[in-house]
């Protein structure tokens, strides 16, 4: 089942680096966690590299009416505190959420080049292989991932911590350091996709909501 072998790891591990791995073996669950929308295209990619100093850990792609969203993804240990008992951020999150402003400084100021790099993983790497064949990614509009015409929209999130072990008033400070594009989550969010999979398993005559998650 994903969803204990998930949790085992969740609340063993000392970093990320287990997670991740258990995330790339099953990249629906990393789909599903940070998208809303079937979608006609959608692809998943492992350390995606894009400038010369950065690599988003996780990113996922879908498309939808002439849209494609584009959702990077941070991850940071799932023991780590994430609000200290001052009220403050841990300083993994302080420093992921620099991180994410950096991205998005650097994607903003390079649109061509990224689109152009996350063509090229998709048609290479990607973790999902729904899409069959080695093509440009496209929507069912004709919309080329790659086109400068092409809208993209950026979402930006950093996982962290174990929603099992942080207060509720630690889970509103993290709402509140949350700043559209930019989310903070906990690994909780990932553990509920893979119950919702397990479910689907288990009876998929049942009409099972996949993004439905307490987070």
């Amino acid at each position: 089942m994903r969803a204990e072998q998930l949790q085992r790891i969740i609340n063993q591990s000392t970093g990320e680096r287990e997670v991740a791995q258990f995330l790339a073996l099953h990249p629906e669950i990393v789909r599903y966690s940070v998208t809303k929308t079937a979608g006609h295209s959608a692809y998943v990619l492992k350390e995606f590299p894009f400038g010369s100093h950065y690599k988003a850990d996780l990113v996922v792609l879908t498309s939808y009416s002439g849209v494609w969203e584009v959702h990077l993804i941070e991850l940071e240990p799932p023991d780590d505190m994430v609000v200290t008992k001052d009220d403050i951020p841990s300083n993994r999150l302080n420093k992921a959420l620099t991180q994410l402003n950096d991205w998005k400084d650097y994607i903003d100021k390079n649109r061509i080049q990224f689109r152009c790099d996350l063509t090229t993983w998709c048609m290479s790497r990607d973790l999902l292989k729904w899409i069959k064949g080695n093509h440009i990614p496209s929507n069912n509009t004709g919309d080329l991932l790659n086109s400068p015409d092409t809208m993209i929209k950026c979402f930006y999130y950093v996982f962290i911590g174990n929603r099992e072990k942080i207060s509720k008033d630690a889970r509103r400070r993290m709402n509140l350091l949350s700043n559209y594009p930019i989310q903070i989550l906990t690994y909780g969010r990932f553990l509920d996709v893979a119950k919702n999979f397990d479910e689907f398993d288990a009876d998929n005559s049942k009409n099972v909501l996949l993004t439905k998650s307490e987070e």
